[in-house]
């Protein structure tokens, strides 16, 4: 044999070292629909014969004369021993494949048998997709979650079979870290292993969630299509954190606030005027609970889509669609679609300027002339509301822009809260004082003080506590109305030092924190000139029918310190009624008390109880 020919036998040998290491890899590129068992068999069968060539030649090399070989590297290489064990490996996954493909179309044989012999007429499922994973961190969690419960849980799934779907379901960077794993049953913990240690990293998941938090797209106008990404971006990133034991309990306020920022101008307005007064930061659960609402809202704003066959009535009279915030208004041309009933444009009442810079009074007033819900603002009764959101103040059922007005209301049933409105012609005075309050510096500010003998505690608003910046201790005492109804939850107490608002001895006072007292406002409009027999007291709160507010409320633990003796008695008469007066005067604390109530015109006693 000449050397040219051992030459091209040593490079035939070599190419098919190469055609044996690949065939399995060019099994793969067929793809999962084309994997038949006949495209197996006949790529083994290329297998096979690519190995007997290779013996076959290796023999005839065999038979050169020793010199001749030993000049060239053949057998430096070991290339038979080297292509015998990647032949068998390569057969090995062939025979995997062949066993996989096997037990599947008896099982499924099995199962079509089983289900041909109970039922003859039953519904054919869609068939479901395996998951597909491209290395993404973020889908990560899912990819795991839906994989293993498809397949990794399965039982009638072999080992074999389970690695085969998981390789088929990986993609891109993922793929390239199993791609040299073999397909044995051995193998399939193995290459999870590698998986889950790979992308199973808290650090990098939650950096990916929060780069796709941060990355949603800033609301230019008030839109339900834009809320909408914001709502779910903000949910997605929420679950998502707390799915791998990462809440965002302890970053809520920050989170909270970047949320808040990717609101348009005018949904920030609303958020702000959601939260009210209150000074405490907002929770997640709050902004969860207005963003629902609020997309719920711009949501029913969109006309429904509606079959134009369907949607003509027998007479020709179009009708159209309503959503399940307003109804069909026959006769009144306010019930418009998009025409405002306060100013007649073309938007919904709850975004309307004009309704907005109204009063809460003058807000409900404009809902009950206009006869809509009180709880949506929409052009039904509130009894047919099918809104199951209600006032994001206290939660009942109406409209969080009228709350102030229907707590006025309520509280008007209460004692020394609000005055009757427009029921009985009667006014009521009370015991209001002009104080001086020290704050943590000894800075004195001055404030109005409610006395109420009926108050087991004294009180002060959250206002005037942050601005006096005392120090406060945790507590909480449940504060209790009329007929034993609870109306609020002191968290707070702080040490109040009280002066007179001219001069004379301080005194210490111990008083819960709330967000507010009471909406007295003053009963009357006439000073105290009108009656006679107080001229030359010096009251403890000159403006007593001013409607300022009122930040301290002195209860029965004070009452007895800062009243003294004395009375002063007189009649009051008004042009169309008699009434009673009762007027007190404290040098302690210079405090006035004054009530005006309705008598019969045969009335006319008036007392206090005062101390000198």
């Amino acid at each position: 044999m000449s050397n040219p020919e051992m030459e091209g036998l040593i490079r035939s040998q070599n190419e098919l070292h190469g055609r044996i290491a690949r065939a399995y890899e060019n099994l793969k590129k067929a793809g999962g629909a084309r994997l038949t068992m006949g495209l197996v068999n006949a790529r083994l069968q290329a297998l096979e014969s690519n190995w007997n060539k290779f013996e076959e030649q290796h023999g005839k090399l065999l038979l050169m004369p020793p010199d001749v070989l030993a000049a060239t590297d053949y057998k430096e290489q070991d290339l038979p021993a080297l292509v015998e064990e990647t032949f068998l490996t390569q057969k090995g996954m062939f025979l995997d494949v062949l066993l996989s493909h096997k037990a599947r179309e008896e099982a499924a044989a099995k199962n079509e048998t089983s289900e041909t012999a109970t039922t003859t007429n039953r519904t054919t499922l869609p068939r479901i997709q395996l998951p597909e994973f491209s290395g993404k961190y973020e889908d990560w969690p899912s990819f795991r979650d839906l994989f293993h419960s498809l397949i990794g849980r399965d039982a009638n799934t072999t080992p074999v079979e389970k690695l085969h779907y998981l390789k088929t379901s990986l993609k891109g960077e993922a793929e390239l870290l199993v791609r040299n794993i073999a397909t044995t049953a051995e193998n399939y913990d193995s290459a999870w292993d590698v998986l889950n240690a790979y992308y199973e990293n808290k650090r990098l998941l939650t950096r990916a969630y929060l780069s796709n938090f941060l990355a949603l797209t800033k609301m230019k106008s008030e839109s339900a299509v834009e809320l909408r990404k914001i709502f779910h971006g903000v949910k997605a990133t929420v679950s998502s954190l707390a799915s791998i034991g990462r809440p965002i309990n302890r970053s809520e306020d920050l989170f909270v606030y970047l949320a808040v920022e990717l609101l348009d101008p005018r949904s920030r307005r609303e958020w702000e005027t959601s939260i009210g007064d209150t000074t405490e930061p907002p929770t997640y659960a709050t902004l969860e609970q207005f963003l629902d609402r609020q997309l719920h809202t711009l949501e029913s704003m969109q006309p429904a889509k509606v079959d134009g066959a369907a949607g003509k009535a027998a007479s020709g009279a179009a009708k159209s669609a309503r959503s399940h915030l307003a109804r069909k208004q026959e006769g009144n041309p306010d019930a418009k679609r998009g025409r405002c009933h306060c100013c007649q444009k073309d938007h919904i009442l709850m975004f309307c300027e004009d309704y907005k810079r109204k009063t809460a009074q003058e807000r409900k007033q404009l809902v009950d002339n206009k006869n809509l819900c009180l709880n949506c603002l929409g052009s039904h009764k509130v009894s047919e509301c099918a809104s199951k959101k209600g006032c994001a103040a206290c939660g009942a059922r109406h409209h969080t822009s009228v709350h102030d007005a229907c707590r006025e209301v309520e509280v008007a049933k209460t004692v020394h809260a609000a005055q009757r409105l427009a029921v009985k012609p009667s006014a009521v005075l009370l015991a209001t004082a002009r104080v001086r309050v020290a704050d943590r510096f000894g800075t004195l500010h001055h404030a109005r003080a409610l006395v109420d003998q009926g108050s087991e505690s004294s009180l002060v608003t959250e206002r005037l506590a942050q601005r006096l910046k005392l120090p406060r201790s945790r507590t909480s005492v449940s504060i209790f109305g009329v007929g034993g109804q609870k109306t609020a939850v002191a968290k707070g107490r702080v040490s109040l030092t009280l002066a007179p608002r001219t001069d004379g001895p301080a005194m210490s006072v111990s008083a819960l924190v709330l967000p507010r007292l009471t909406i007295y406002a003053g009963g009357i409009e006439a000073g105290a000139e009108a009656w006679s027999h107080l001229q030359g007291l010096e009251l403890a709160d000159p403006e007593f029918s001013a409607s300022d507010s009122v930040d301290i409320l002195l209860g029965a633990d004070v009452y007895a310190e800062i009243l003294q003796e004395g009375l002063r008695k007189g009649v009051v008469a008004s042009p169309s009624r008699k009434t009673r007066l009762l007027a007190g005067f404290c040098l302690a604390l210079s405090v006035k008390v004054l009530r005006v109530t309705s008598r019969n015109p045969t009335s006319a006693v008036s007392r206090t109880n005062c101390r000198n």
